[in-house]
């Protein structure tokens, strides 16, 4: 068979790259470029196809190795190598010196994206949207929608969404990725239902294909879940995504490291076997920075729950050189759990952490060791809690217990300024606390800071008239006359004419020693009281007669009803045991006993044989107490030995 011609090779490699076939290509390129090593078509057919392989750091070798081929700007290409290897800065470097294009624009953002720059990273999306329009419109809305999603997620910063179609179920993914972010379950839960009707839509041909696209949106389904409180449907999610390894290994490491959490302190071998899923080498390079530190958090509890101390230890000095704000915080934990809170408290405060979950530890360590001043201080750090009706009567309580009344009343009223700028709560609840810290002051034995308190209150709303009442007490503990003129703000009283004022004065009552309130009647109501007491007096019942016993025998009661029955005169036997001994009854009251019975009555006897039975006779010796016997049987005498009879 005749060798082919380079056209011809190039023919056939052209039509394989058109169909996808790039790993039968590529030898076809390998033997152009064995007949002329210097052939500049070949050798950007070896690196396309290459790189449509993954095999990017042959690629990137053979394009700067290639003293001809390195003379070609190739940087969005070599660019891509390095952003497929991880070495993102030199990317970067790369692409700035190649011409500005969208594909270089949109590498770059995906470089920022995976840099978690997500600012520059959406700024770049969204000006690739608004200014370019091709078949890729709905990739770049969809990468849009996860910059968007994953900063509002990792970064904890408030961003606003842009108005992103929902016309794919990656879009819908997204979006409701940004919901769960801002804390809207509800939103999320729908557009998680849109997002699986999309996907089932789309690929309703190929079922593993589907199972594939669903296993992100079903993990998401078990955050809301989770996020609800319930943790019993989420797991079954989790566990189905993992059994059936439909998705990648991102989505994996998730579903596994949220079943840790729910785990928490129990089921620790199903937690052991989750948490090699979660930290390959492979799987850490696809997430985010956040997620590997909740991931390594989890893993640094977990062997703190299996008392795997040293491991513990280890882990978390990881963690603390790597930079994680969580890692004072499980250091601490060690040392809590030895008693030792001062060494505690060392440690996070050490830490630096503005984590507001390590200052909430800080806190609660100060609180434990007596700081009070210092725990309300630790407390004011955290800014989500500052304006919370309940973070600030925990404050206040915490000044009051470390530094007095005072300051505690100093504490409250600047609460209640910033409560009233912050303009998130209503006059009426506004109104509600400055009278609660108008009855603090007055509790503490402060009139004059209440009355201070209360015309503030007002001066804001002159009818309220909880608030005057307040007042007129507050001034009658140390301004008596100024009570009085307060007093006369108060409204008159409008009595109707259908009120019984009679019958309120019988109503005013003395309280008696215990507490109880005497109602004073007049004289006639008493008498009429008395009548109908007298009236209404039930009649005495009479007794009836208790029913007599069906078996009772005509004359009254018999008279051996306390014999045994079968020693009454008129009991007869079943023929079978008429003639046997009487075996029953009381013990020693048997028949048999009747002729003793009646030698030792003495009621039967002359009154001269009586008195001669009762002279005293000469007394008895006790016999002495014989030996305890271990048996009551008599032993068995020995067998005498011996073969003969008698």
């Amino acid at each position: 068979m005749a060798e082919k011609t380079v056209e011809q090779l190039f023919t056939q490699i052209r039509k394989l790259g058109q169909d996808g076939l790039h790993h039968k290509a590529l030898p076809l390129v390998i033997e152009v470029l064995k007949r002329n090593p210097k052939d500049m078509d070949a050798l950007k057919c070896k690196v396309v196809c290459l790189l449509k392989l993954d095999k990017c750091k042959e690629a990137y070798h053979t394009m700067t190795t290639d003293k001809e081929l390195s003379k070609i700007p190739m940087w969005h290409e070599r660019a891509y190598c390095l952003y497929r290897q991880n070495k993102l800065e030199e990317a970067i470097a790369e692409l700035n010196n190649a011409e500005p294009s969208p594909k270089v624009d949109e590498l770059l953002a995906q470089i920022y994206y995976k840099l978690e720059n997500y600012e520059e990273a959406t700024s770049i999306y969204k000006a690739l949207v608004k200014n370019t329009m091709d078949s890729y419109t709905n990739e770049r809305e969809t990468n849009l929608a996860a910059a968007l999603a994953s900063s509002s997620a990792f970064k904890s910063k408030p961003v606003k969404w842009v108005g992103v179609r929902e016309s794919t179920y990656e879009l819908c993914y997204n979006s409701a990725c940004y919901s769960v972010s801002t804390g809207d379950v509800d939103a999320a839960e729908s557009k998680l239902e849109k997002a699986t009707e999309l996907c089932k839509k789309e690929f309703e041909d190929d079922e593993a294909e589907t199972k594939s696209e669903l296993a992100p949106i079903n993990v998401m389904k078990g955050l809301c879940l989770q996020r609800r409180g319930n943790s019993k449907e989420a797991l079954e999610l989790y566990n189905t995504v993992l059994k059936e390894k439909s998705g990648d290994n991102q989505t994996l490491a998730v579903a596994a490291n949220n079943i840790i959490c729910i785990n928490k302190d129990q089921n620790m071998f199903d937690s052991k076997k989750k948490l090699k899923i979660a930290t390959t080498d492979t799987v850490r390079a696809k997430l985010a920075a956040s997620q590997i530190n909740s991931i390594d958090f989890n893993s640094c509890l977990l062997s703190f729950y299996t008392n795997q101390l040293d491991q513990f230890k280890k882990k978390s000095l990881q963690l603390q050189s790597a930079g994680s704000p969580l890692a004072p915080l499980l250091l601490a934990t060690s040392l809590v759990r030895d008693k030792k809170f001062d060494d505690a408290l060392k440690t996070l405060q050490e830490g630096n952490s503005q984590d507001e979950v390590v200052q909430l530890s800080i806190a609660e360590l100060m609180k434990k060791t007596g700081s009070y001043c210092d725990s309300a201080g630790a407390l004011k750090k955290v800014q989500s809690m500052s304006n919370k009706p309940g973070a600030v009567s925990l404050m206040a309580s915490l000044t009051l217990l470390g530094a007095g009344p005072a300051a505690a009343a100093d504490y409250l009223d600047g609460a209640l300024e910033a409560l009233r700028n912050s303009g998130n709560y209503t006059s009426e609840e506004l109104t509600g606390w400055a009278l609660q810290v108008a009855k603090f002051n007055l509790a503490h034995d402060m009139p004059e800071k209440a009355a201070e308190n209360l015309e503030n209150l007002l001066a804001r709303d002159p009818t309220n008239i909880k608030a005057l009442a307040l007042l007129i007490r507050s001034y009658s503990l140390f301004d008596a006359p100024k009570a009085h003129e307060v007093a006369l703000r108060l409204p008159e009283i409008d009595i109707s004419s259908d009120i019984d004022l009679e019958q309120l004065e019988i109503g005013v009552g003395v309280t008696s020693g215990r507490g109880l309130r005497k109602v004073i009647q007049p004289e006639e109501e008493k008498i009429n009281e008395a009548n109908r007491r007298f009236e209404t007096k039930e009649k005495k019942r009479k007794k009836k007669k208790g029913k007599l016993p069906k078996e009772l025998v005509e004359g009254g009661p018999d008279p051996e009803r306390w014999i045994p029955r079968q020693e009454r005169s008129y009991y007869r036997r079943k023929k079978r045991n008429r003639n046997e001994a009487i075996g029953k009854g009381s013990q020693g009251l048997s028949s048999v006993n009747k002729a003793a019975e009646a030698a030792l009555d003495m009621s039967d006897k002359p009154k001269k044989v009586v008195e001669e039975d009762s002279k005293p006779t000469k007394p008895t010796p006790t016999p002495p107490p014989q030996p305890k016997q271990q048996s009551s049987k008599p032993k068995s005498k020995p067998k005498k030995k011996g073969k003969g009879k008698w």
